[in-house]
């Protein structure tokens, strides 16, 4: 299993649009894995985890071919996640796919579903969408793919667990720490997680003022109550990910030494993690 990270920033990206702090101006300096755009991720080069509106900048930086794209998983409605113009462009006239091409679902709650709708008219069936609803496992293609309930700010976020039946990772965007009927899932399933991709949207900050987005200090924690359950352990591979440079020390440079000192991951734009 291949997990690329296309995009690893919060909804301004970093540096952040009109922005003069210190932080984007050292990250702007500094360039390379500092330069962080909208969220999004792909595995094995065909499932697609959310459609930013970076998706374009994502496909010419990684040789993303889209026309292997199948399916898209929707963590939740806010624009740096979920950007439906860009689907638009399958609208005849806009682009030439093969005759045989198949198009693209759409996966998310029901959240999404008037914006694929309109879609769909458009796209004359290029763009379809599956409704999935919280515990309940679908498959798709190759993976079973098990939303989970986030902690955030729209009417059904989802966290994503996924397997292909040998590996299975959580991908944990955007959301605070877990919801209790969460941890009860996870504690009678007892999922083993090769790979847990987290919220950092804060960065090196021990805690936060609100929810809905997790930092260090809150990682910490979910890790300790996740191995404390057994679904993660030594030889799992903990990333944290969706930086914002609201954050402490969120910069890549920056906070690199405090993921190694706490035996995390940081993600950057285009890494690959072979799972």
């Amino acid at each position: 299993m291949k997990f690329t990270f296309l995009g690893t920033a919060a909804a301004e990206g970093f540096p952040a649009v009109f922005c003069d702090c210190p932080k984007c101006r050292r990250a702007a300096a500094a360039g390379g894995k500092n330069i962080r755009t909208r969220s999004q991720s792909c595995m094995d080069e065909k499932l697609l985890i959310d459609l930013p509106c970076d998706t374009y900048l994502h496909m010419l930086q990684n040789g993303l071919d889209l026309l292997k794209v199948r399916n898209i998983l929707i963590t939740h409605i806010h624009e740096d996640h979920f950007y439906p113009r860009e689907l638009f462009y399958l609208n005849k006239g806009f682009s030439h796919p093969p005759a045989d091409w198949p198009g693209i679902t759409v996966w998310g709650s029901e959240d999404v579903r008037s914006e694929i709708e309109v879609l769909r008219e458009h796209t004359h069936g290029m763009v379809r969408f599956q409704e999935i609803h919280a515990f309940t496992p679908v498959q798709i293609d190759k993976y079973t793919v098990t939303p989970l309930p986030a902690f955030h700010g729209t009417k059904h976020p989802y966290i994503y667990m996924i397997t292909n039946g040998e590996k299975t990772i959580l991908y944990a965007h955007d959301t605070d720490i877990f919801l209790p009927e969460v941890w009860e899932y996870l504690e009678r399933e007892k999922p083993y997680f090769h790979m847990v991709s987290m919220d950092c949207t804060e960065g090196a900050m021990d805690d936060l003022e609100y929810n809905g987005h997790m930092c260090l200090g809150r990682n910490i924690r979910c890790r300790q109550k996740m191995t404390e359950i057994g679904v993660v352990d030594a030889d799992t591979k903990v990333i944290l990910n969706h930086f914002s440079h609201n954050g402490k020390d969120s910069d890549y440079d920056s906070f690199l030494p405090y993921a190694r000192m706490h035996g995390f991951i940081t993600s950057y734009d285009g890494m690959n993690i072979q799972i």
